[in-house]
C-alpha cells in the first residue's frame, strides 16, 4: 500500500482481490504517508486495518517500509485492494468509521500523495493471509507501447514459472491519478527476502534477458523501490 511513485505500495505487496464482477477492474489505492513515528504509524494502521476496510470495501489492507529507494526518509506506504472500480469509487474515505479511527492515530504524519491505480496485471502467487509478510521489488517505468510491454511481462512470468519460479508473484499497475498516470509499476514479489534476492538475481540468466529482449527501444526505466510488507487485513478466509 508508498512514495510518490510506489503508490503503494505497494507496494506493493499486498496481492488479494476478492472474486470481482464481470467487466470489472480491480484497484490498489496507495497513500504515501511520511512521518518520524513509523512504529507508532503501523500500530495504528495495523490496529484499524480491518474496521476502516470493511467501511470502505477494500478487501485488503496493507502497509510497506520501504528497504531501498525511499524518495523522502520516513515513508510509508499505506495500500487499500478494491475489487472493481465501481467499488473503489464509491468508497466514503470521510465516513464516520473512517473519521473515528483515524482520530486514534496519534502519530505525526503527512500524507504526500494518495492515488489510485489500475490493476493490469494480477498476482500469480499465494494469497497472504493477515500478517503475511511479503518482500517486493517495484520498478516505475514509462512505456511507448503498453500492450507490447505487458505481454513481454506475461511471457517473463511464464519463463520464471518454467525454471523454478513459480512461487514469485508479479504484478502490474497502471496510475488513473498523480503526476505518474498512464506509466506503468512492475511488482515482483516473495514470501522471504532471500527468495526475492534469488528471483533478482536470475536476471542475469539468458532464459531472463532473451525474455525481455527489445524492451530497451519501448520503455524507460524511472524509479524503483525495494519493499517490505505486511498484510494488515484481508477478507478471504
Amino acid at each position: 500500500m508508498v512514495s510518490r511513485y510506489l503508490k503503494t505500495i505497494c507496494v506493493i505487496a499486498a496481492t488479494s482481490i476478492l472474486s470481482a464482477p464481470a467487466f470489472s477492474e480491480p484497484v490498489l489505492n496507495l497513500v504515501t504517508v511520511n512521518t518520524k513515528d513509523p512504529a507508532g504509524y503501523i500500530g495504528w494502521a495495523a490496529g484499524s486495518a480491518e474496521a476502516l476496510s470493511k467501511a470502505n470495501g477494500a478487501s485488503t489492507m496493507g502497509i510497506c517500509v520501504p528497504r531501498g529507494g525511499a524518495e523522502v526518509a520516513g515513508d510509508l506506504y499505506l495500500y487499500s485492494l478494491f475489487d472493481s472500480q465501481k467499488t473503489a469509487w464509491s468508497a466514503e474515505f470521510m465516513n464516520k468509521t473512517m473519521v473515528a479511527e483515524v482520530a486514534k492515530n496519534k502519530a505525526d504524519r503527512t500524507i504526500r500523495f494518495w492515488d489510485n491505480y489500475r490493476i493490469v496485471r494480477t498476482s500469480t502467487g499465494t494469497t497472504p493471509a493477515t500478517g503475511d509478510k511479503s518482500y517486493q521489488w517495484n520498478v516505475l517505468v514509462s512505456t511507448t507501447n503498453m500492450s507490447k510491454y505487458l505481454a513481454s511481462l506475461d511471457k517473463l512470468q511464464s519463463a520464471m514459472q518454467a525454471n523454478d519460479f513459480a512461487d514469485i508473484s508479479m504484478q502490474a499497475f497502471v496510475p488513473d491519478t498523480g503526476d505518474r498516470v498512464g506509466k506503468v509499476m512492475v511488482s515482483m514479489a516473495a514470501t522471504s527476502s532471500t527468495r526475492l534476492g534469488e528471483a533478482l538475481d536470475a536476471r542475469t540468466e539468458p532464459w531472463f534477458a532473451n525474455t525481455l529482449k527489445g524492451l530497451s527501444n519501448i520503455r524507460t526505466y524511472e524509479h524503483a523501490w525495494a519493499l517490505e510488507c505486511t498484510t494488515l487485513y484481508n477478507a478471504q478466509p
